[in-house]
């Protein structure tokens, strides 16, 4: 079977939702100066709210003058410290997060929207759950993604019918809302205080020399509800990698990550021949960002600080496998997505749903230290090149 075959549930919740869309049907997107307070909605995960930035800034361009609400699971709220399209965060608890919520949740989290008085909702998530709930609450216009027909609950329906990156898929459904989308991207502010932290760090660590700093995490793919541990390239290889790197550059080596991911950074740094930098579980997510802004270049796999290194603008290195850089890789950022050819993510027909690795997966094994090199020494030759040195910043 494919790994994106849909289970019969899943056709007849289609089914239903397409049913549906004829009863409640669409319709006109509204008039920006109609507007003047903006939910959107996108529960999780990490790097999915990333994602969203494009979509949030077009919308703060689009209804001018309004107030943009970014509704985001209990566990992401520390995320959003660093989104500065949105003027305000509304927690919506476990609501959003695979197999924490059922329709109790959607009542509740219909409640905490109908008291903020919305005239729109942007809902930047494929769950018909999630779009349930602002209908609930009785917010007049409705925007988001219409997976398979789902979208039953949405007065603007953008069509999820075709391969597409995240971000380009949410950006469907501003668009969708009549508002243009020039040069999207990825944006993250870390805060002044992470922006001092960084520096005292730079100089706790003597890391404020001329030579490359090369920021990796070994470890991620996981946040609450769902672990993906076949998104992770083996923690030796990525040792075999910074080896590489520090013999040919003399690059540092910082390895960074949650503290869940300490085995995995341990296991990386025994494996190298020189030493690094361990900073696991020691950085927020804003402290990270400050850290990786200064930094020359990221290697990681498809997780979060991959994401949020291309939103501060420093150059990356993804490693993918079950999961496809066309859809969940760099965005318009300085960087690559490397992928083996043989992998199950490049030979997936496109089906609406979730991604699952292939029976087994080891497809991101197939990714040899050797192309990782190519691939880290033609990033770390174009940021050498640049006027700007990162650690300035």
């Amino acid at each position: 079977m494919n790994s994106m075959s849909r289970s019969p549930r899943d056709w007849l919740v289609s089914a239903c939702g397409r049913s549906l869309g004829t009863v409640f049907p669409q319709r006109p997107a509204p008039a920006p100066e109609e507007v003047r307070r903006v939910l959107v909605v996108k529960p999780g995960a990490f790097g999915d709210i990333l994602f969203a930035t494009p979509a949030l800034a077009a919308i703060k361009q689009g209804y001018a003058g309004a107030r943009i609400t970014l509704a985001v699971g209990k566990w992401y709220t520390e995320l959003t410290g660093g989104i500065a399209e949105a003027d305000e965060v509304l927690d919506c608890g476990a609501f959003g997060t695979p197999g924490r919520y059922g329709w109790r949740e959607v009542w509740r989290f219909s409640r905490a929207i109908k008291r903020g008085e919305f005239d729109l909702a942007v809902v930047l998530d494929r769950s018909p759950r999630v779009a349930v709930a602002p209908w609930l609450a009785g917010v007049p216009h409705r925007a988001g993604i219409d997976s398979s027909g789902r979208g039953f609950a949405l007065t603007v329906r953008a069509p999820w019918d075709r391969l597409r990156h995240e971000v380009e898929l949410m950006l469907d459904v501003v668009r969708a809302l009549g508002i243009a989308c020039p040069q999207p991207r990825l944006r993250y502010v870390p805060a002044e205080e992470h922006e001092r932290f960084a520096s005292r760090l730079l100089e706790e660590w003597d890391l404020t020399q001329r030579s490359p700093l090369v920021v990796v995490h070994p470890g991620g793919a996981s946040n609450p509800g769902m672990v993906m541990p076949q998104k992770r390239w083996p923690a030796p290889r990525f040792a075999a990698l910074a080896d590489r790197i520090v013999d040919e550059t003399g690059a540092t080596i910082v390895v960074v990550g949650h503290g869940a991911d300490q085995p995995l950074a341990r296991q990386m740094r025994l494996s190298m021949r020189h030493p690094s930098v361990d900073l696991v579980g020691q950085t927020s997510i804003g402290q990270l960002a400050a850290l990786l802004r200064r930094s020359h270049l990221y290697i990681g796999n498809d997780s979060l600080p991959l994401h949020l290194a291309v939103g501060v603008g420093t150059p990356v290195l993804g490693m993918f496998g079950p999961t496809d850089p066309a859809i969940n890789g760099p965005y318009n950022a300085v960087g690559v997505g490397l992928v083996h050819q043989d992998a199950c993510s490049q030979h997936r027909p496109f089906v609406p749903g979730p991604v699952t690795a292939c029976p087994g997966c080891r497809c991101i094994e197939r990714i040899s230290v050797v192309d990782a090199w190519e691939a880290a020494s033609q990033l770390l030759q174009g940021a050498a090149s640049q006027s700007h040195h990162p650690r300035s910043a």
